[in-house]
This record gives C-alpha cells, sequence and structure tokens, in this order.
C-alpha cells in the first residue's frame, strides 16, 4: 500500500534533512550532540539551559536559545510532566508550522479534561517565553 497525498500548499515532510534544518529544540544534551549537525548554519536551537551545554563554537554556528523548559514546567506550571506541552508551544511560535488554535485543540483532545488547564498554562508559559527569546 502507498500513499500519496496531494496539496496547493506546502507539505511539511516529517523526516528532518541532514544540513537543512531550521529549528532544533533539545532538553538533553546527548540528542543535542547527535542531531545538532543536521541543523544549518545560522539555524536556530532552542536548549534546555541546565541540562544542554553547547560550545563557544556551537554559538558562532548557530542562534543557541536558552530556555528552560524542565524549570518552567515544574515550578511556574506546577507539574514537570507539562515540559512536553511547553516544549510543543515553543517550537510552534519560533516556527509557526501550525495554526496555533489547531494544535492547542488537538493537545487537549488527547489528555483528560481535568488536565486542561495546567495544559493551557503550559503552553502559554512556552508561548510566553518563546516570545521573549525572540524579541
Amino acid at each position: 500500500v502507498v500513499d500519496i497525498q496531494l496539496d496547493d500548499k506546502e507539505i511539511f515532510y516529517p523526516y528532518a534533512i541532514d544540513g537543512e534544518i531550521d529549528f532544533m529544540l533539545s532538553v538533553a544534551d546527548v540528542s543535542y550532540q547527535q542531531f545538532k549537525n543536521g541543523v544549518k548554519e545560522g539555524g536556530t536551537i532552542v536548549v534546555e539551559p541546565n541540562l544542554v551545554h553547547p560550545t563557544e563554537e556551537d554559538r558562532k554556528k548557530w542562534n543557541i536559545v536558552e530556555i528552560p523548559i524542565i524549570t518552567i514546567a515544574k515550578e511556574e506550571v506546577g507539574n514537570v510532566i507539562t515540559q512536553s506541552v511547553v516544549a510543543l508551544a515553543i517550537a510552534n511560535t519560533f516556527t509557526q508550522a501550525l495554526d496555533e488554535q489547531i494544535l492547542i485543540d488537538t493537545m487537549l483532545s488527547k489528555v483528560p479534561k481535568k488536565v486542561h488547564e495546567l495544559n493551557l498554562k503550559a503552553y502559554e508559559l512556552g508561548k510566553k517565553y518563546a516570545l521573549e527569546a525572540m524579541k
């Protein structure tokens, strides 16, 4: 079986091509070290500064943005598990890859109603920190 998708708009290909990546987010040094070279020169890499440690050479090659994703989730949202939602908001704010309301609606459809408010708070905080970092 082969699936073919046709659209008048750009289709985001699900696999990154080394050297052509514009944006990367990493909360673990091991993944940062493994995948950073796939990001094109001048591309943006958002890192969790408590866990990921770019070199000065890295900072010259890429736009390194430090946002304490895990700290935000743990201390400001009140639940470290929401770090993925904080990261999701950061990634979408930087890339504008998806319509924000569709993204939020989809995210909320995947979690129980009792944690909607918590996840919305995590999303808003991620967006806030991303916008501040983009200034």
